[in-house]
């Protein structure tokens, strides 16, 4: 894919708009956005790139989002894009969201996880103490077989689904 939308093929366009839900034309304009973001023009976009889109800078979550999407090529920076759009499934916005709570990619949420994620959001603003009554809540809250982690099924039966769906839903690209 080379340095114009014109280089993205209409056949390329539409397949990339049935695996993301995005129309042709996001895709088009996202590509454009895309070649910005790729200030070293290697076709992925590093952690340090990702942070030049100013509604992830401002995020606390963006070290998580930008882990996750480091190295991301054209097509899967579309496909997360995909997920935020308002024609995703609920399924992906969970997926996705239980991605980010899952720090260190086991397929569980631990209370380490819990941890981390909770001093990004909130910074020091907790002492240790309060953090760890916190993340033992959420996890006696939301652990339904009593392994001390959160499975995906248990993340998404203790969240509101309708806010996740929400807050992961981004009008126009």
């Amino acid at each position: 894919m080379g340095a114009n939308t014109s280089s993205l093929l209409s056949e390329e366009i539409e397949e990339i708009a049935r695996e993301s839900n995005l129309s042709a034309r996001d895709i088009k304009s996202l590509y454009k956005r895309f070649q910005k973001l790729d200030r070293s023009k290697s076709g992925v976009l590093s952690a340090d790139d990702l942070t030049m889109i100013p509604e992830l800078a401002m995020n606390p979550l963006v070290p998580r989002v930008t882990a996750l999407l480091h190295n991301t090529n054209f097509r899967q920076f579309v496909n997360f894009l995909g997920v935020l759009s308002p024609n995703a499934q609920k399924s992906a916005k969970i997926d996705f969201a239980y991605r980010i709570y899952d720090v260190d990619g086991d397929g569980v949420i631990n209370a380490s996880d819990l941890q981390t994620i909770l001093r990004m959001m909130v910074g020091d603003n907790l002492k240790d103490e309060t953090l760890d009554e916190i993340t033992e809540m959420i996890i006696s809250n939301a652990d339904l077989d009593g392994d001390k982690v959160i499975n995906r099924s248990e993340f998404e039966t203790a969240l509101n689904t309708e806010d996740v769906v929400n807050l992961m839903t981004v009008s126009t690209f």
